[in-house]
């Protein structure tokens, strides 16, 4: 730059206008390829003079001068994937395609860049990638890799970050895309689900019937205590309408008692008031008789009462 700067100031053939035009234009030039751009996503670390600066330079237009550049790393999400052989259990081969998502933590690239370099996706990365994912595959058992994907691709992701994460990185996604397993094994797996699928056809239809029972018997138990409810009801009406029968005749029983008891104190009254009145016309009867049977005897006196007062005779000599 100093060199095309000096060659420009040295060209006389053009004029006074159009030097200071090129003298504006060199200056520019010169400012601008004097400084470093960090874009959205990347995170740069300022070197001046082979010394790693501390802090960290975020998006924009940075000051670099003679002797100073930038390092760039990008905090984006990255995606690498990878073709291997996978043992399994059994020590059978495994093809198998497999993508890692990861990202670098804004803080920790100073200490990635010190330790590891730039270099840090072969050396730490793919490297911890490929060796995770075959001792983890050493836990599955061949056919169980095409129906246990999920769980593949979990216990990568949980190792990939126990192993890489105190450098600085993060998993943030592990994904099985594709597993080829030999011919025999294939087949196996197709039976093996056959069955899981006959299996779980099988619960189904237990289960089914098993609710069609329990419908079945809760109907069943539901019309007896209908039945029970309608004949406590029919007893507990019957009862009551012969306890009303009861009452009924009681209180019929109790009338005619009451009847007959209101007539034989009227009999008695009438027996009392007739006697009353008989007993008083014989006694007058009776008085009137003696009264005459003295009137006619020489010897006896005649005493005259009130009527009322009872007569005493007595002979005398």
């Amino acid at each position: 730059m100093k060199t095309i700067v000096h060659q420009i100031f040295n060209r006389k053939k053009f004029p006074v206008g159009s030097s200071s035009l090129l003298f504006i234009s060199a200056i520019t030039l010169l400012t601008i390829s004097s400084c470093t751009t960090i874009n959205p996503g990347e995170i740069g670390l300022k070197v001046i003079r082979g010394k790693l600066q501390a802090g960290n330079f975020t998006e924009g237009r940075h000051h670099s001068g003679f002797a100073t550049h930038y390092v760039k790393f990008s905090t984006r999400i990255k995606e690498v994937s990878m073709k291997m052989d996978l043992p399994t259990k059994e020590g059978i081969e495994s093809k198998a395609d497999i993508t890692l998502l990861y990202h670098i933590k804004p803080e920790a690239i100073h200490d990635i860049y010190l330790t590891l370099g730039m270099k840090y996706e072969n050396e730490i990365i793919l490297n911890n990638f490929a060796a995770t994912a075959r001792e983890t595959c050493l836990n599955y058992r061949a056919m169980d890799l095409m129906v246990q994907r999920d769980s593949l691709e979990h216990s990568i992701f949980q190792n990939m970050n126990a192993d890489i994460g105190h450098y600085g990185f993060v998993i943030d996604q592990v994904l099985v895309r594709d597993i080829d397993v030999p011919e025999e094994i294939d087949k196996a797996i197709e039976k093996k689900v056959l069955s899981e699928q006959q299996a779980k056809q099988e619960e189904v239809d237990i289960l089914t019937q098993k609710k069609i029972t329990e419908a079945s018997i809760e109907k069943q138990r539901k019309e007896m205590e209908f039945n029970f409810e309608k004949q406590k009801r029919e007893k507990e009406s019957s009862i009551e309408q012969q306890r009303m029968d009861e009452d009924f005749a009681l209180d019929k029983q109790k009338k005619e008692a009451e009847r007959s008891i209101i007539e034989a104190q009227a009999r008695k009254k009438e027996q009392e008031l007739t006697s009353a009145s008989i007993t008083d016309k014989i006694i007058k009867l009776k008085s009137i008789e003696v009264m005459k049977a003295l009137a006619e005897s020489s010897n006896t006196k005649v005493i005259i009462t009130d009527g009322k007062t009872p007569l005493t005779l007595k002979e005398g000599n």
